[in-house]
């Protein structure tokens, strides 16, 4: 057998990495938009495109398996997967980590889109955006309604922004006091959040609720089913092993 790992997250790249330890032969793709993939095994970086798509690609490097290991957000590839697989007839997993769970001490707005969001969001005088890249008309309508703005991602916006906004270059994981004093140093009043899952960026969802602020957070895309469907490693490691028959 040999196996695609479509990846993006840490999860992804610590699947790929022990894929290869246990001496399946498999390779991790990437998009590579913000940082090179550090895996023992193969590595394609760009996307597939340059190949001629994920269907081509999959065809013409013989690939058994295809393992879908992209962010919970990443919906227009996780699309590509499961339409994909069902064409080839070839067995795919999803491999996407737990959402977070609203405590007692959590005050979350959940909504669907940005539309949404926008109509929701007035009032406050600092808002703490953390949930990737935005569209110029999204920032232009938050920067109207709040007093400042900042916007906290991997790489640059790809956007014009406003006079009131001010962008961090970060990349987690993040830590708790750290977040707090991000909050208290430019007086965050709400935070702008994925519902991601995982520890790297959960600091901030924690800071939130000591801080006693409201998190509107995006819930998670629907995404067609796929055949088998895990949110831990063990389990993709032990439908592989009967798929090879070890």
């Amino acid at each position: 057998m040999k196996i695609l790992v479509v990846g993006g997250t840490a999860d992804g790249r610590k699947l790929a990495t022990r894929l290869h330890e246990l001496q399946f032969d498999v390779v991790y793709s990437i998009a590579g938009i913000v940082r090179k993939a550090t895996v023992p095994c193969p590595v394609i970086s760009g996307g597939f495109t340059q190949f001629g798509g994920l269907q081509k690609f999959i065809t013409d490097h013989q690939f058994t398996h295809v393992v879908d290991a992209t962010h919970p957000f990443a919906k227009k590839m996780s699309d590509t997967i499961a339409e994909v697989s069902e064409l080839l007839s070839i067995p795919a997993i999803r491999f996407h980590r737990k959402p977070w769970e609203k405590t007692t001490s959590d005050h979350w707005v959940e909504v669907d889109d940005w539309p949404e969001l926008i109509e929701k969001i007035k009032g406050y005088q600092c808002l703490f955006i953390t949930a990737g890249q935005v569209s110029q008309s999204v920032i232009d309508s938050l920067a109207m309604q709040t007093k400042q703005i900042i916007i906290r991602t991997a790489m640059p916006v790809k956007v014009e922004l406003p006079t009131n906004v001010l962008w961090l270059k970060a990349i987690g994981p993040f830590n708790l006091e750290d977040e707090k004093q991000l909050i208290k140093e430019y007086k965050i009043d709400a935070i702008i959040s994925k519902n991601s899952g995982g520890n790297s960026t959960y600091a901030k969802i924690k800071a939130a609720a000591e801080a006693g602020i409201p998190v509107y957070q995006f819930k998670r895309p629907c995404l067609p089913p796929l055949l088998f469907q895990f949110d831990n490693q063990a389990g993709c490691i032990k439908q592989l092993s009967a798929a090879s028959g070890c």
